[in-house]
């Protein structure tokens, strides 16, 4: 397999141009294990929402304050089994998510230039952001501030939150965040020399082993993690108006998008198909470990490093298992795949509403989180599919 190094043609910073220079190992196209793999873990955010309002120990919003319940619509059936589901999911999904965006930085960068990648990102970040920010996001905590016994309609609720406040991101802070970072790492991938020190690092993987490859990367992002971690804690955020982001997982999620920027697709699909079984079986052990110690009161720094040892070993097991299973192409994994950003962009209301037409069913909460994730992600992957048939749309989405 080969792959695509980049270089600079140019003799000064103001006509600094990017352009592809193929060497040994190039690649000819588009890997569809990653795709695929980003597909799942959409699929795993839609599940992650969608069986919120059935943990055990949710509480919902109260006094009309909408931001103040465990989740945005809280159930009275409820189940512990969800409670470790969401719990398996926080630990890793996100970061995974970062880490797959990281992968085709560089190639896409090369193949449109500067100027027209920033464009582009601006355009399937940047619009549907701030649509989101106006649309789905107050749609959403509608519905939590009817169940807190709020009385008045949409159209004044949704003046409240845009002039006044609080006004939360909800899933719209990936997106954010995706965007800051991106055009963080173009910027510095476009200064002299920066590019051949990253593309010497990728270089230097190449000799080494996959196992070495995984030590460094955890010790790396320990360093990147832990100490805003220990400073802040687990559960503060950082926000600035209706953007936000989790604080002490800034370093995390920065250094999983590098790494899978720095590291490549077509290297990463190399690694994991060399003795992919470890990669899986590593996966289960974490979590057979975190759920062991699920409620255990671990001093801060242990815990943090209990959490980023998932997060990686998660991360390599299921992109060990993707490159293993998931290169041939399929008509379900590729409406997926084109139809995944969508599907995470228009979920989020479409299950909390969902929730809220199932509070009063007389079902279980297992029953009900079922009918939550399979209607959810249904109607979810249906409404992304027919808002990119709407001409122009599916350039953004």
């Amino acid at each position: 397999m080969k792959s695509v190094v980049f270089g600079f043609d140019s003799v000064r910073p103001s006509e600094l141009a990017y352009r592809p220079v193929t060497k040994a190992r190039a690649t000819t196209q588009r890997i569809p294990a990653f795709d695929y793999l980003r597909a799942f873990v959409i699929f795993l955010v839609v599940v992650h929402h969608a069986v919120m309002a059935y943990c055990t120990g949710g509480h919902p919003a109260h006094g009309g304050n909408y931001i103040n319940g465990s989740a945005p619509v809280v159930d009275g059936a409820q189940w512990g089994g969800f409670n470790l589901v969401v719990m398996w999911n926080d630990g890793f999904f996100m970061p995974l998510m970062f880490l797959l965006a990281g992968l085709f930085v560089r190639p896409s960068l090369a193949r449109k230039g500067l100027g027209h990648y920033l464009v582009d990102r601006a355009l399937r970040l940047g619009v549907p952001l701030l649509i989101g920010l106006v649309t789905v996001v107050p749609l959403s905590y509608y519905a939590a501030y009817q169940q807190a016994g709020g009385t008045a309609g949409f159209a004044s609720f949704w003046a409240h939150m845009v002039a006044q406040g609080p006004w939360p991101s909800g899933p719209m802070w990936f997106v954010g965040a995706l965007l800051v970072f991106d055009t963080a790492a173009v910027s510095l991938l476009t200064c002299p020399g920066i590019e051949a020190r990253v593309r010497r690092w990728g270089t230097a993987l190449d000799r080494r082993s996959p196992s070495l490859w995984f030590a460094i990367f955890v010790g790396l992002a320990a360093l990147a993690y832990l100490p805003l971690d220990v400073v802040v804690g687990p559960s503060a955020w950082m926000t600035a108006g209706p953007f936000g982001i989790q604080a002490s997982r800034i370093g995390l999620y920065g250094f999983f998008f590098i790494a899978g920027m720095i590291v490549g697709a077509d290297r990463l699909a190399e690694a994991f198909d060399q003795h992919w079984l470890r990669w899986p079986s590593l996966a289960v052990f974490a979590t057979a470990l975190v759920v062991a110690l699920d409620g255990s009161k671990l001093p801060d720094a242990l815990d943090g490093t209990v959490t980023l040892v998932f997060a990686a070993a998660m991360a390599a097991g299921l992109l060990a298992l993707a490159v293993r299973f998931g290169r041939r192409r399929s008509a379900v994994g590729d409406s997926l795949s084109a139809n995944a950003y969508g599907i995470y962009l228009l979920h989020w209301p479409i299950v909390i509403w969902l929730q809220v037409a199932l509070l009063p069913v007389p079902l279980g909460p297992l029953d009900k989180g079922l009918l939550a994730i399979v209607v959810g992600f249904g109607l979810s992957w249906l409404a992304a599919a027919l808002l990119r048939a709407v001409p122009g749309v599916s350039r953004v989405l």
